[in-house]
């Protein structure tokens, strides 16, 4: 099956008119928006203070004037770390440390200058995260500390959404399971897992073909990602059931790097209560390493993160299979089939790659690029066992499967004045899946209770090109 996608947004308007105030349609949006009033000591507005954001890791810097009712707004602004600055002549400078803008964050700080000397400065360490009075949708967001100390098996960081409200795991399908083994099965609000909208970086990141993710980027590259509940605008409505914004990491001005490994195996691992005795063999290692820093101080950055997993273990085989093995083996040959071997170890190796730059073409244009890739390699992997927690399938029902899935996915953001952003996107991503049965032997279906050879429920093989491109344009 061979799948081409492309998706046109052109010009997304969010006009800003008499004294409303705007709330921008965030839900899928990668990067964040700050805004507010800037006010005297006596609450009468500031007309064209300067106000700047300064961001500690990159030293890059946004700025706007406050128009003629003392608003400002800054938008298109990368999540992370920054300090806010006011000025305006007869008035103390005003600096506002400890500011963490997170993705699809629209947040509000209002601003009190007091009338002083020249020279003087007021200082703010901010302790309370900044308010979203504009916000209708219930979302939460998943930080990278939480990503980096909470933890989880399997390292499948999108597990962290099961911790927002009203979100379940999943029921998988035979289809979503086996042609994306290794993604999240989530379930907003009893809704299908395959309802739901993902995003990296802004670009799209649905599997046309199942409905399921595509392949994310590992646990170590992600910054932190948004939980979208309900309630997210109507542009979005192809997600039925919820949204997860995920934002990568970037580089800074200082130089950071990490190598890492985590192990699993029978010895230090419970049994599956669903194990039958003599299959419970377990081993799993996952590791990798990141760098990430400066390849022109304040101008150009750079991360990159590899990770590896090499993972062996005992199928989940049911009682019945096991306890009358010679017997089904005797019947098998028979028929001139190849009788069953229960002694199989299912194995699931990835390598997973991604690289991305982060490039300040001038104070009013930057531009983000990144490549990532995944190559999994599955075997032996049983219709049935993983659906049904104990399962059905028999060894001669095994699938192989093999994947690559890589995506380049390019923003550029250009200030245009002091009261317009656009930023154009750009994805190319092409995904390529086999899932060939191990034996080819004919299909046998005992209702309920075992499956043997060649099952045909999911796709053999598919391949999924696409090309997105989309404008934001914000007035």
């Amino acid at each position: 099956m061979k799948v081409y996608k492309a998706s046109l947004a052109l010009l997304t308007i969010a006009m800003l008119t008499g004294s409303t105030l705007p709330a921008f349609a965030q839900a899928t949006n990668a990067q964040a928006q700050l805004n507010g009033f800037v006010h005297d000591p006596q609450g009468n507005v500031i007309v064209k203070a300067t106000v700047t954001l300064h961001d500690v890791d990159t030293n890059h810097i946004y700025a706007a004037v406050t128009n003629d009712r003392g608003y400002y707004a800054l938008t298109n602004i990368p999540p992370a770390r920054y300090e806010l600055t006011a000025f305006y002549i007869g008035f103390a400078d005003y600096k506002q440390n400890g500011i963490e803008l997170n993705v699809g964050q629209v947040a509000t700080i209002d601003l009190t200058l007091p009338i002083s000397a020249v020279g003087e400065r007021v200082i703010v360490n901010m302790e309370m995260p900044a308010i979203e009075p504009t916000r209708t949708e219930v979302s939460g967001v998943v930080g990278t500390e939480q990503i980096s100390a909470l933890p989880i098996s399997g390292r499948l960081f999108a597990d962290f959404a099961l911790l927002s409200p009203g979100v379940a795991t999943g029921r998988p399908s035979l289809q979503s399971t086996f042609t994306d083994p290794a993604t999240t099965r989530i379930s907003f609000g009893g809704q299908r897992d395959l309802n739901n909208m993902v995003t990296v970086d802004g670009a799209d990141n649905i599997n046309t073909a199942t409905g399921s993710q595509r392949a994310t980027p590992s646990q170590e590259a992600v910054s932190e990602f948004r939980v979208v509940n309900n309630s997210f605008g109507a542009e979005y409505g192809r997600a039925l059931g919820g949204i997860f914004n995920i934002v990568t990491k970037s580089g800074g001005n200082t130089l950071h790097g990490s190598f890492y490994e985590y192990l699993q195996n029978n010895s230090l691992d419970a049994d599956s209560p669903l194990a039958v005795k003599g299959f419970t063999r377990l081993q799993q290692n996952q590791f990798g390493t990141t760098m990430g820093g400066p390849l022109k101080k304040d101008r150009l950055f750079s991360f990159a993160n590899y990770e590896g997993q090499r993972r062996g273990q005992s199928p989940t085989y049911p009682a019945v299979l096991v306890d009358n093995l010679d017997a089904i083996n005797t019947v098998k040959t028979s028929f001139g089939l190849t009788p069953e071997n229960l002694n199989v170890l299912q194995t699931a190796d990835m390598d997973n790659g991604f690289l991305k730059f982060d490039y300040s073409l001038s104070d009013a244009n930057r531009i983000s690029a990144r490549y990532s890739i995944q190559d999994a390699r599955d075997s032996d992997m049983l219709v049935g066992s993983t659906l049904d927690g104990g399962g059905i399938g028999a060894p001669s029902s095994g699938h192989n499967g093999s994947l690559r899935d890589q995506a380049f996915v390019s923003t550029l953001t250009s200030v245009l004045s002091q009261s317009a952003v656009n930023s154009v996107l750009v994805q190319w991503a092409r995904r390529n899946y086999g899932f060939p049965g191990v034996t080819g032997e004919p299909n046998l279906d005992v209702p309920n209770l075992l499956l043997f050879g060649h099952n045909f429920g999911a796709f053999d093989r598919y391949n999924e090109s696409r090309i997105q491109l989309s404008d934001t344009f914000t007035l």
